[in-house]
């Protein structure tokens, strides 16, 4: 029996190190995009040398399927479709506290995963992934218990945050920077609001967090987004160079790797 383990061992190992080999991994390409012949893609990151992680781009960041299922959040949220269905109202809905970890677990995969698309710039992703979160956070703050529902729902504000930014970015996507600040400044006055949440719920610490850090950033890019759209009706007035043009991409990456580290 431990012969037939060390063999199995081998050829999973020696497996793996083809795969790997093929997958050719350098400093400049430490992320890969493959597509599957059902149609998703897998996402396959190199953080180290030694370290190598596979993200589904859609569904569960793991590509299980809960119950048959895309998500965990798509079940319970069926739950409780059904439970109105049969009630006639909400009240009296309720999960276990353990099926609502399982949905904040969930709502962490998916966060590690709109990090990594918004550093590869698939913003509509990015969009998908945060609108879920949103929803998982305030389906958690009307259903589960207090203490439990702060677990998610004190990140709001940076959700709130990403959130906006990918909407603005797909607008400037479109062409249409005027959508972008529309954007920017829904996000700004949806986090405003949050922060008086907070106050009136005596979380002052996130509060304080959400407004210094992630509206400050906001509100930043938003100055970013108003001096590109002053500067490229300048250059329609004055036909100016095109290497004038400032790249709030990059600034856009700034304020990125600044909520990164918070």
């Amino acid at each position: 029996m431990a012969t037939n383990q060390v063999e199995r061992n081998t050829r999973l190992v020696r497996a793996l190190d083809e795969i790997l080999d093929s997958l050719a991994f350098d400093i400049a390409r430490p992320i890969k995009v493959l597509k599957l012949e059902e149609g998703k893609e897998v996402v396959v990151v190199q953080s180290n040398a030694f370290t190598i992680s596979r993200i589904y781009t859609s569904g569960r960041p793991d590509g299980k399927r809960p119950h048959g299922r895309e998500s965990y959040y798509e079940y319970f949220a069926e739950q409780l479709q059904d439970y109105k269905q049969q009630h006639g109202t909400d009240e009296g809905f309720g999960l276990t506290p353990e099926d609502w970890r399982v949905l904040f677990r969930e709502s962490y995969d998916r966060y590690t995963r709109y990090l990594l698309f918004a550093g590869i710039k698939r913003w509509a992703d990015v969009k998908r992934d945060t609108d879920a979160n949103l929803a998982v956070t305030n389906m958690g703050k009307k259903y589960a218990p207090a203490d439990i529902a702060w677990e998610s729902y004190q990140y709001k504000g940076y959700i709130l945050m990403m959130n906006s930014m990918a909407n603005a970015e797909l607008c400037l996507m479109q062409d249409d920077p005027e959508g972008a600040l529309d954007q920017v400044n829904l996000g700004i006055q949806r986090i405003g609001k949050f922060c008086g949440e907070c106050l009136r719920e005596n979380y002052g610490d996130a509060e304080n967090v959400t407004r210094e850090r992630y509206l400050s950033n906001l509100i930043e890019f938003r100055a970013d987004l108003e001096s590109v759209e002053e500067g490229l009706d300048g250059e329609r007035e004055n036909d100016e160079d095109e290497d004038d043009d400032v790249d709030f991409l990059q600034e856009l990456e700034a304020l990125l790797d600044e909520g990164n580290t918070n």
